[in-house]
């Protein structure tokens, strides 16, 4: 019994010891991770930067070019429409590594300042300014609310999220886009703000296939890296909500996002 009781406890001693060196591991291994990510992000934005100033220079040259030789002056129509593509181009570029960097930050918590949003005010700059020349071209027509409910949360990244979204209903709406933006105060104390399209909806295949990175339903429609709303569920998931889709085929589909109402 003597032997017995001195062998468990060997064992347990064991265990302990095991557990103790697996603690250990796993504790250096999360410092040595944190410090790579940090190293990692670091780079990207270095990288980003030293990318997107080129690019500038790519996308203002061929503009300035578009300005200064004009077909009467003997550019031919040829020599515009690669112009054209390249700033096109240019342009997309900028985009994605805007999409990746937005993708790092998402991870640094520290560089996020929670506050009461006017999404009013938001939503409004957004289709008045960024958006203005996509409503134009696709003859949109956009309703609001009367009224928003105020959510926290830091604007930067929810600003991100309506671009997102807005420009996918106006990219793959109907023909012309009608788009209506609402929120709804929810029982749990959160807020879902949605944007619904007249689109021809998504197949419930498709709408688990999103928010996945680098996917895209719509490749023959528009251009686009499949960023986006892998980007949106990863930032508003760091805010605390939660995002999703609800769609019916023929019937459009309504994109959402939820975050804390203000207490």
């Amino acid at each position: 019994e003597a032997l017995a009781r001195i062998t468990t406890h060997l064992k347990l001693r064991q265990l302990q010891q095991q557990l103790e060196e697996e603690v250990k591991f796993r504790k250096e291994h999360a410092v040595e991770l944190e410090k790579r990510n940090m190293e990692l992000n670091a780079f990207a934005r270095t990288v980003a930067h030293d990318l997107k100033n080129p690019l500038n220079g790519v996308i203002g040259l061929s503009e300035l070019l578009l300005v200064e030789c004009p077909k009467e002056n003997g550019f031919e129509e040829t020599g515009i429409k690669y112009l054209q593509l390249i700033s096109e181009s240019g342009r997309k570029m900028v985009d994605i590594i805007d999409a990746l960097l937005l993708l790092a930050r998402s991870s640094q918590s520290d560089e996020v300042y929670i506050q009461a949003v006017d999404m009013s005010l938001l939503v409004s700059q957004i289709i008045n300014k960024r958006l203005f020349n996509m409503c134009n071209e696709f003859k949109a027509e956009i309703k609001f609310p009367n009224t928003w409910p105020v959510a926290v949360g830091y604007t930067p990244w929810i600003e991100e999220v309506w671009i997102n979204y807005l420009t996918n209903a106006l990219k793959y709406g109907g023909e012309p886009p009608l788009l209506e933006l609402g929120a709804n105060t929810q029982a749990d104390g959160m807020i879902r703000f949605w944007v619904r399209d007249n689109g021809p909806g998504l197949t419930l295949e498709a709408q688990n296939k999103l928010f996945t990175p680098f996917m895209r339903l719509h490749k023959e429609r528009a251009d686009g890296h499949g960023l986006g709303l892998s980007i949106v569920r990863q930032v508003i998931e760091k805010l605390g909500g939660q995002s999703g889709v609800e769609s019916i085929v023929d019937q459009g589909s309504l994109f959402y996002f939820t975050l804390p109402a203000q207490v």
